[in-house]
């Protein structure tokens, strides 16, 4: 009730920001944007587009959630292997999109692999922080008293290892999926052959101001359901570790 509440609110605020402006071009009326969106989800170049985008997105978080949690458990188990890599990510984190642009154009030129390889660069790094975190702030003298106990290693790994660093994994892929859907969509405005992002961009070659409130409107909904379904099977497996 609250989250429909909240949904009439943001209409209502927006029907009073559209008449005080007074231009389309700026802020049009949601029910132009509603009948724009409903134009689109009748045609299959619509469905395409998002298929594009969703496999993208997919692959993106796939790929930084493998290597960002396997990364970050091993430096945040060996000191050694954390000073080795984090320069490293430090540079990947910083340098400025533009560069990635640049690069991908030069090599690949428009297509598929730009906005996976962008936003997955954009991605990485905080999710292997993240993890580290987790393992080093794991409770030295738990560690030594399993050992004292002479707990067999795959009970650490699974009981102290393991369930330390669920939250900050999960907290991570949280992030991660609140902004993968922002960079692969600006992504694919600047290089990508397909997706929304694309659709983005004719629609600002058109003029078409509608179109790029409601495809907007689509990519926040696919953000939100992302997040959603994760805290579900999160949740889920959550309860499946305590059960065992």
């Amino acid at each position: 009730m609250k989250t429909v509440f909240g949904i009439v609110l943001i209409a209502l605020l927006w029907y009073f920001f559209s008449f005080v402006i007074g231009s389309s071009f700026v802020l049009p009326f949601p029910h132009e944007v509603l009948i724009n969106l409903i134009n689109q989800l009748s045609t299959p170049r619509f469905y395409m587009a998002l298929w594009n985008t969703i496999w993208k997105t997919l692959i993106v978080l796939f790929i930084s959630s493998f290597i960002g949690i396997i990364l970050g458990f091993l430096m945040g188990m060996n000191d050694t292997i954390y000073e080795i890599f984090r320069p490293m990510l430090m540079m990947i984190q910083a340098i400025p999109v533009v560069s990635w642009l640049a690069f991908v154009v030069f090599l690949w030129g428009v297509g598929w692999r730009g906005p996976i390889l962008i936003s997955t660069m954009a991605i990485l790094p905080s999710t292997v922080f993240t993890t580290a975190s987790g393992i080093k702030n794991i409770d030295r003298k738990l560690l030594e008293m399993v050992r004292l106990y002479k707990v067999s290693r795959t009970k650490i790994f699974r009981h102290v290892y393991l369930a330390s660093i669920v939250p900050f994994v999960i907290a991570a892929v949280e992030v991660s999926i609140g902004n993968v859907w922002k960079v692969v969509l600006v992504t694919e405005f600047l290089v990508g052959g397909n997706g929304l992002g694309v659709e983005l961009a004719w629609a600002r070659q058109y003029v078409d101001v509608p179109r790029i409130y409601a495809i907007t409107i689509v990519a926040v909904i696919l953000g939100i359901a992302t997040e959603r379904v994760f805290k579900i099977i999160s949740r889920r497996m959550l309860e499946r570790w305590e059960m065992y």
